[in-house]
C-alpha cells in the first residue's frame, strides 16, 4: 500500500518542475518562445490573405463566366424545342423563382408551355388511409381515362392525363383519353388535395419536373417516417413513360454529397436514372441550357446526369 509519505514526494516534484518550467519560460527562453509564436502568427496572417486573395479571384472568375453564360442562354437554347409542347411539374418546397426562370427558358427554346401542375404533400402521403384512398381513385380514374391498364396507379393516371408521346407524322397522340375525360379527372384529383395549378388544356410530349434542393419537412411529416423521395421518382419515371422525354431540375450544394433530393434519389435509383435526366444546377445559366439540352437528348433516346453535384456525369450534355 501506498503511504502518505510516497504522495507528498510525488507533489513535491510535480511543484518543483511547474516551478523550474516558469522560472524557464519567464527567464531564458522567453525570448526564444515569444520569437517563434510572433514568426508563426505572421505567417498564419501572409497565409490568410494569400488565401483571400485567390478566394476572390475565383468568385471573380465564376461570376464572370455566369454573365456570360447567362448572356448567351437564349442563343444556346433559341429553336431547341421548336413545335414541342412541354408540361411543367413541380413538387413540394419548390423555388418560386426556380420555376419561373425555368418556365422562361423553355419558353425561349421554342417549345408551347403548359402549367405548372403542383403535385401536394398528400401525394406521397404514406398512411394507411391515404393510401387506400388513393388506390382506390387511380382504379376509377384510370377506367375514366380509358387506360388499358385498369391496375395503373396515380403516378400512371397523372402522367397520362398530362403527357403523351407524339406520333410518326409529328401530331400529339393517341386521341384517347376525351377533353371532358381529362377535365374531369384533374378536377377529381384537385378536389382530393392531390395537385394544384394550372389544367394542362392540352397533353405534353416532355416534361420538365422541378424539385426542391432536400425534402421538405411538410413532405417528411406526411410521409410518417417513410422516405417519400423514391415515390416521387417513381413519379417521374411514370411522365416518362407517357411522355418522349423527362428532365427533374434542382439546384443543388455540390458540397453537399448526400442531399435528401428529388435529383439525388433519381441517381440513385438504376430504373429511373436510365430512363430520366437530371440536372443539378438549375438556378445557373448553365444549368438552364443543361435542362433544355437534357431534353432534346431524351428526343434521341437518350438520358444523363448533369451539374456538379454527386452522381453527375459531366456537367451539361455534350450535344449532338
Amino acid at each position: 500500500m501506498i503511504d502518505f509519505r510516497y504522495h507528498l514526494v510525488s507533489l513535491t516534484s510535480v511543484l518543483i518542475a511547474l516551478a523550474v518550467g516558469i522560472v524557464l519560460g519567464a527567464g531564458p527562453l522567453k525570448e526564444g518562445i515569444s520569437e517563434s509564436l510572433g514568426q508563426q502568427v505572421e505567417q498564419l496572417r501572409e497565409d490568410k490573405d494569400t488565401l483571400r486573395a485567390q478566394l476572390d479571384s475565383s468568385q471573380g472568375i465564376v461570376q464572370a463566366q455566369e454573365s456570360f453564360a447567362a448572356a448567351q442562354l437564349t442563343r444556346i437554347v433559341s429553336g431547341q424545342l421548336t413545335d414541342r409542347v412541354a408540361a411543367v411539374v413541380t413538387l413540394p418546397g419548390v423555388d418560386d423563382a426556380l420555376v419561373k426562370r425555368t418556365e422562361d427558358t423553355i419558353a425561349a427554346a421554342g417549345a408551347t408551355l403548359l402549367g405548372p401542375v403542383a403535385v401536394t404533400t398528400a401525394w406521397t402521403d404514406s398512411s394507411e388511409a391515404a393510401r387506400s384512398e388513393r388506390s382506390a381513385l387511380a382504379a376509377v380514374l384510370a377506367q375514366s381515362l380509358g387506360m388499358e391498364d385498369a391496375s395503373a396507379d396515380l403516378d400512371a393516371v397523372l402522367a397520362t392525363l398530362i403527357a403523351v408521346p407524339r406520333t410518326a407524322d409529328g401530331e400529339s397522340g393517341p386521341a384517347a383519353p376525351t377533353d371532358a375525360a381529362r377535365i374531369s379527372a384533374w378536377d377529381t384529383l384537385a378536389d382530393a388535395g392531390l395537385v394544384t395549378g394550372t389544367f394542362p388544356t392540352i397533353r405534353a410530349s416532355l416534361v420538365a419536373v422541378i424539385s426542391a434542393p432536400a425534402t421538405p419537412a411538410s413532405v417528411a411529416s406526411a410521409s410518417a417516417g417513410v422516405d417519400p423521395l423514391p415515390a416521387l421518382a417513381d413519379l417521374a419515371l411514370a411522365l416518362d413513360q407517357s411522355a418522349d422525354g423527362t428532365v427533374i431540375v434542382g439546384d443543388l450544394d455540390p458540397a453537399v454529397t448526400d442531399s435528401d433530393s428529388l435529383v439525388s434519389a433519381a441517381r440513385d435509383s438504376s430504373a429511373v436514372r436510365q430512363q430520366v435526366s437530371t440536372v443539378d444546377a438549375a438556378n445557373t445559366a448553365m444549368g438552364q441550357a443543361a435542362s433544355i439540352l437534357a431534353l432534346v437528348e431524351q428526343l434521341a433516346g437518350r438520358s444523363g446526369q448533369y451539374g456538379m453535384a454527386a452522381g453527375a456525369g459531366s456537367p451539361f450534355p455534350a450535344g449532338g
